[in-house]
């Protein structure tokens, strides 16, 4: 079980049956948090993005940003947030406003169908994007 996780348990210790997860799972500290966040983005997600095709798909362009804004907030306040949240704070690190729009018809609606020009477009922006951007939110204090 990641960090991420053990910390989303303990704060809302809801338990349907049995002792709350808090009583259960070891605490996690901030330093162990914030290091996981930013190993999540340097191993895993920087370097996905010196590959093109995984950014055609949907999930990828969706869980790639969604990362990226929930690491952002998780390592500049302690807080973590929800998908949706992630979307608004997109804006303010640059994300493309074409993709952040895209990203919020198809979860949200109202659902646009995308061309296979709109795909190849997302995928270069999103990509690049990515790259950039997962540097500066790991190198910030």
């Amino acid at each position: 079980m990641t960090p991420v996780t053990r910390r989303e348990l303990a704060l809302s210790n809801v338990s349907l049956f049995g002792p709350p997860p808090s009583s259960m799972l070891p605490a996690v500290t901030d330093e162990e948090l914030f290091a996981f966040v930013r190993q999540d983005l340097q191993e895993f997600w920087f370097p996905v993005t010196t590959r093109r095709r995984p950014w055609y798909a949907d999930v990828w362009v969706d869980l790639g940003l969604f990362t990226l804004g929930r690491a952002h907030v998780t390592l500049t306040t302690g807080q973590l947030i929800t998908k949706r949240a992630a979307l608004a704070v997109l804006p303010g690190l640059g994300a493309p406003a074409a993709v952040v729009t895209d990203i919020a018809r198809r979860r949200y609606g109202p659902a646009v169908r995308s061309n296979p020009f709109w795909r190849q477009r997302r995928a270069v922006l999103t990509q690049q994007f990515m790259g950039s951007a997962i540097r500066a939110v790991v190198s910030s204090p």
